[in-house]
């Protein structure tokens, strides 16, 4: 069966001595893994193509047999240059690139988290303002799409140990989780909450649901900074 899906590069491993394992988040069969023949050779232009974070478009033949399927032909999409140059926006956009490839298993299908991670790394890459709450967005709407809804979860655990510092906490991440500002591109947006408390608590969030994302210790010291 012929495929052709764009994706989001998770990551890539060497293989061989030429090749590489890319892992793809893609639209059509979620997170799968492929083997890109000759990437590393010198003239090759392929290894610029998958990148970590990169939206690619991938043709393939699937075959059920097996695990890794060779793609025939790929373009790049969308390589976010404005990220790249930007420490903060990469370590922010790295963990969320993590929390996808360590929240789904392969070939799970879910559209909804590619175009959120797609319009958050385009918000990302225009935006000078703004990034701790695309974060947060990013993370309201992802647990959601995993089945770990935090709206309207008063019973959550790390939610009652915040509201308990600042009442108005779960109206706050309604007003991030139902904003448009991803879409619409807005900045400097006062979504009016605390932000260390804001912060400690999107942290504890991730430690609670997504505890192996090592990427994340260093975000986490974002937050604490802004």
């Amino acid at each position: 069966m012929k495929i052709s899906t764009p994706g989001i590069v998770l990551k890539t491993t060497l293989f061989k001595e030429s090749s590489i394992i890319v892992r793809l988040f893609t639209l059509e069969r979620g997170k799968c893994s492929y083997v890109i023949k000759a990437a590393m050779r010198q003239k090759s232009p392929l290894k610029a193509i998958y990148q970590q974070m990169n939206e690619v478009k991938v043709s393939y033949t699937h075959n059920k047999k097996r695990q890794l399927q060779p793609i025939y032909d790929s373009k790049i999409l969308n390589r976010w240059d404005n990220i790249g140059g930007d420490l903060r926006k990469t370590i922010l956009c790295l963990s969320m690139i993590e929390m996808i490839d360590k929240g789904f298993d392969e070939t799970t299908s879910d559209q909804n988290t590619y175009y959120l991670i797609r319009s958050v790394l385009e918000y990302f890459n225009v935006a000078d303002s703004g990034h701790n709450d695309a974060f947060y967005f990013f993370l309201i709407h992802f647990l959601k799409n995993t089945g770990y809804s935090i709206i309207d979860a008063d019973e959550h655990p790390i939610i009652k140990k915040y509201v308990q510092k600042e009442p108005d906490l779960p109206d706050h991440l309604k007003k991030i989780y139902s904003s448009d500002f991803i879409d619409t591109k807005k900045m400097n947006i006062d979504f009016g909450y605390n932000k260390k408390i804001m912060a400690n608590c999107i942290s504890d969030l991730i430690r609670y649901h997504l505890p192996d994302i090592k990427s994340f210790n260093v975000a986490k010291e974002i937050f604490k900074a802004s």
